[in-house]
């Protein structure tokens, strides 16, 4: 139905009140993507649409695992869109990965309104999900992504940047991916 949407960010107090062709979008998103997005700046969402009994919402994401991340966590059963918000707004993703793997509890249970009954359906329900994506991406970026973090760009900026880049560059060395990384975030700022 909709995969994402694109425009001009209006407000990021709240829910992202986002500017697409002057209709203005409610998405809801988790607290540390909101950080990344600038009033008057242009932005690129990834979206889930979501039908409830208090109406249609949409839930935006950052990055594109993001969105499959939150996907996955609304297969468990008890787990809604807003603890599965919660759980992407208080955990990171790598994390996340790791408490299931490690069966591991107590990282789920400091997120607000996940208890032990949901931590424990949470891990099991996911253990067979594939978070092998969720570690690699700056582990698996030749430095790239680590050196677009020093020289200021935010995480998922420099991540998105550097899998633009290497699909345009396949085979291409560090130096010359840091460089188109560079071009790719120079246009967007």
């Amino acid at each position: 139905m909709l995969s994402f949407l694109e425009g001009e960010v209006e407000s990021t107090s709240g829910p992202l009140i986002l500017n697409c062709l002057g209709i203005g979008f409610e998405v809801n998103m988790p607290k540390r993507d909101l950080t990344y997005l600038q009033e008057g700046s242009r932005a690129r969402v990834q979206v889930c649409f979501h039908l409830s009994p208090e109406g249609p919402k949409l839930y935006g994401f950052y990055e594109a695992k993001e969105k499959e991340v939150f996907a996955l966590l609304l297969k468990v059963p008890g787990i809604g869109p807003k603890a599965a918000l919660s759980i992407l707004s208080n955990i990171e993703m790598p994390d996340l990965a790791s408490a299931v793997k490690n069966r591991d509890t107590s990282l789920l249970l400091k997120v607000p309104g996940i208890g032990p009954k949901a931590a424990s359906r949470l891990i099991s329900s996911l253990e067979d999900a594939d978070f092998g994506l969720l570690g690699a991406g700056a582990a698996a970026s030749d430095g790239v992504v680590e050196a677009l973090e020093n020289l200021g760009w935010k995480g998922p900026q420099a991540l998105s940047a550097y899998h633009s880049a290497k699909a345009a560059l396949p085979g291409a060395d560090s130096s010359r991916l840091l460089k188109a990384c560079l071009q790719i975030l120079d246009r967007h700022a």
